[in-house]
């Protein structure tokens, strides 16, 4: 059995978020590949728009659960790791978790065959920490070459060490045990440097111990550097709910996120003189005003 996690917990624009790529996803996907399991405190605002689907579910979650999962640093990023640990418990199978701003490209049946026969996924390769992004570096200048302890392993922080992003995490419910050596690794790195990628780190480098992890990034984009169009997604799904799903999508698509995370991450990329220089004579990168 294949399912798709979702953590959609909190405030409205996560739902909004939720919404869009599940929507993005039963266009792509061929029907009954996978049940959806939704961790939400609000499954009646998902009902609204999806209805009842019997592929959709919702698992309860007390109050308890929501703040244990957070960690004990209290990190919202714990809660994808803790609630697979979760699915694993109760519904085993092929395990393929999404953050909520993510857009499906592409029919994801490869990836849960690849999952069926062990293999691990995370969203992205964003390079080694040695030469990676800004906080990647930052990271490597702080961890590099120090031991941690991830389960019975010892791991080490090298210039080999990979970063991958952790907007997807996919494995199957039987290797589910190594998420207890990801969550005390994770809580290790943060005592140590408390950055918010941490559970990322910690979930690549414990994969990585047993081969090499898949990306999911050819078949659905992860748009973690774009927020302007959080609040026009609620707007979207409130104000249109009672629309067709297609007509919801086209909607959705207009918004033409792919492009605006292009655009955004074309300027982060600048080295820092072009992008004072640009400041300097006002032409910095300014978020989009965008209507639906």
């Amino acid at each position: 059995m294949n399912y798709l996690v979702y953590v959609a917990q909190g405030a409205a624009v996560y739902r909004g978020e939720a919404l869009y790529s599940l929507l993005s996803y039963f266009e792509v996907a061929p029907p009954l590949l996978a049940n959806v399991l939704i961790y939400t405190d609000a499954p009646d605002a998902f009902r609204r728009v999806l209805g009842s689907r019997p592929d959709v579910h919702y698992p309860a979650v007390s109050t308890a659960d929501w703040k244990a999962w957070r960690g004990n640093f209290d990190m919202p990023y714990m809660l994808k790791i803790n609630v697979l640990e979760h699915a694993a418990t109760y519904y085993p199978g092929n395990l393929l978790f999404l953050d909520t701003d993510t857009i499906w490209q592409r029919d994801p049946t490869p990836i849960f065959e690849q999952i069926e026969q062990g293999v691990r996924f995370m969203h992205e390769d964003e390079g080694t920490l040695k030469d990676g992004s800004p906080l990647s570096r930052k990271i490597y200048r702080r961890l590099g070459g120090r031991e941690f302890q991830a389960g019975a392993t010892q791991v080490r922080i090298s210039p080999e060490s990979k970063m991958y992003n952790s907007g997807a995490v996919g494995l199957r419910s039987q290797d589910a045990h190594v998420l207890r050596d990801v969550v005390q690794l994770a809580d290790t790195l943060y005592a140590t440097y408390c950055k918010p990628v941490m559970e990322q780190l910690a979930c690549c480098t414990r994969f990585a111990l047993d081969g090499p992890v898949q990306e999911v990034a050819p078949y659905a984009i992860h748009y973690w550097n774009v927020k302007v169009a959080r609040p026009l997604l609620v707007k979207l799904f409130d104000e249109y709910q009672g629309g067709s799903h297609a007509d919801l999508l086209a909607r959705a698509h207009g918004i033409d996120l792919p492009g605006l995370q292009k655009t955004e991450m074309a300027y982060r990329t600048l080295p820092n003189w072009r992008r004072t220089l640009l400041k300097l004579v006002g032409r910095q990168y300014k978020e989009p005003r965008i209507q639906l």
